[in-house]
């Protein structure tokens, strides 16, 4: 009977430690989030579970602020590729995780994800949706500009030294607008399928760090005007 009951023992520690070791988080990958535009009553933090697929482990969920202007702290990730759910609370240790609850895919290869947050009021657990960008330096490094285009404009014209055609929907990365530190003229306009909507959109200097990186939104607005944009640094990431 002593033998049964330590071989169990020992076997259910084995799966414990497995399980853990699966979803353990690894200071090198990590990930930062960014609720632009919130309301005033959507949520300003969630608790987020780590899992494989739609499981999601229960243990140590970690508590993050969904920044409205700038992307949050850094917050670890697991090993491999993971699941993210998002809560309003945490959840007790009789309660299953729902299944509703929004969540966003990690692949495996990404080692520094970018999180953006979007309302999503038919969501009963929880009025948002996710959308993840992979920010690993081989993929979006210090001194770049990666410009994301949420409007059905096309947005076109100079970053620095740089041409830039976003069209409608898509992402454009612009690596070094300018060879050295210091100011750049950014010149941009809009057109929604014919040159005849053409609108002036922007007329700014920007500073290029080489060690920052920035993203550049760009934002669906009512007629008559277009699309607005907005950029936030990502230092120390």
């Amino acid at each position: 009977m002593f033998r049964l009951y330590k071989y169990n023992f020992k076997a259910i520690c084995l799966v414990i430690f497995s399980v853990f070791t699966a979803l353990s988080v690894h200071a090198d990958r990590v990930a930062r989030i960014l609720y632009y535009g919130a309301s005033k009553t959507a949520p300003k933090s969630s608790f987020v579970y780590t899992g494989k697929g739609d499981s999601f482990s229960l243990e140590k969920p970690q508590e993050v602020s969904l920044e409205r202007h700038n992307f949050s702290e850094s917050f670890d990730l697991a090993r491999g590729a993971i699941s993210l759910g998002f809560l309003p609370e945490k959840l007790s240790e009789d309660e299953l995780f729902p299944a509703l609850a929004p969540s966003v895919s990690i692949p495996k290869g990404w080692k520094k994800v970018l999180i953006l947050v979007f309302e999503d009021l038919s969501n009963p657990i929880m009025p948002i949706r996710l959308k993840a960008i992979d920010a690993s330096e081989d993929v979006f490094g210090p001194g770049e500009l990666l410009f994301i285009n949420y409007s059905e404009a096309s947005i076109f014209g100079l970053v620095g030294d740089k041409k830039l055609l976003l069209k409608p929907q898509t992402t454009v990365l612009v690596s070094d607008p300018v060879k050295k530190k210091g100011s750049y003229k950014v010149k941009l306009d809009s057109v929604q399928e014919t040159i005849e909507t053409r609108q002036w959109l922007l007329r700014q200097s920007w500073r290029h760090e080489p060690d920052v990186r920035r993203v550049v939104f760009v934002f669906p607005l009512p007629a008559p005007r277009v699309a607005k944009l907005y950029t936030t640094p990502i230092r120390g990431f």
